[in-house]
């Protein structure tokens, strides 16, 4: 005999898929779920049959470093491989060549964590993903920029403040190449959201660490697990708090 009072498995099923998945405007208001231990285990269950996947990003992403680091080597003269000729090296090689591969580093990291968030929203994504967000090179940097002289002088004042900024903008840079959003409504958007339940994304952060730290025992073979769990549960943690891409 039916019960006519039980919704139907397919909208319960519709319902709760509905509720793991943010939004901006939710996002903001501080109206989603997050769990330290969920977001673990979550970026745990979808890591199987992806490790190839983050891996291959991985390894592109240092590829491309190194092929930046070179060039911009020989581009301003700074011995980029070579530790002690790089301590003396002139400082205008040094300023220009930071800033060559700052330019280029931050829309391959960009790329990196638009990898573990279309993983956690389970869409279709590949390695090639750390080169796809080079369109939004100027905000992503201008984004970039602001941050870390924000947080730079928060740990200047007393050093709270510069924490408690580097975790409210945790999630900044990819609302710019996800939700292309300008740099300062993404920095603001991530730390509205994130100060909504900030010490629960301080507990993430710090396991996030701890992952890498114990993944990098044992002669690095556990960084072969532990680096696809945490971009991965970085992207639970995005997908939580900002859910889908602008329209979805």
């Amino acid at each position: 005999m039916s019960d006519i009072y039980k919704a139907p498995e397919s909208q319960l099923a519709e319902n709760s898929e509905a509720g793991d998945f943010g939004s901006l405007e939710k996002g903001i208001a501080g109206d989603y779920s997050f769990s330290i231990g969920e977001a673990i285990n979550e970026g745990w269950q979808l890591s199987k049959g992806k490790k190839r996947t983050v891996w291959f990003a991985i390894i592109l992403y240092i590829i491309a470093i190194a092929a930046t680091s070179f060039v911009a080597g020989l581009l301003t003269g700074y011995p980029a491989f070579d530790l002690t000729g790089a301590a003396r090296a002139s400082l205008s090689s040094t300023i220009i060549y930071n800033l060559i591969t700052g330019i280029v580093g931050v829309p391959l990291a960009v790329g990196m964590m638009m990898v573990g968030i279309k993983i956690a929203r389970k869409e279709e994504t590949s390695g090639t993903e750390v080169f796809a967000h080079f369109d939004k090179i100027v905000p992503l940097c201008v984004t970039y920029i602001i941050m870390s002289i924000l947080v730079g002088i928060g740990f200047l004042l007393l050093v709270i403040p510069g924490i408690y900024l580097v975790i409210a903008y945790m999630l900044a840079l990819p609302l710019v190449a996800d939700r292309n959003l300008g740099p300062w409504k993404a920095l603001e958007a991530s730390r509205k959201a994130i100060t909504n339940n900030w010490f629960a994304f301080l507990g993430f952060f710090i396991v996030l660490i701890l992952i890498y730290l114990v993944g990098g025992l044992a002669l690095l073979i556990g960084l072969i697990w532990a680096l696809p769990l945490a971009s991965i549960a970085y992207g639970v943690a995005y997908r939580k708090v900002f859910g889908g891409p602008q329209g979805s």
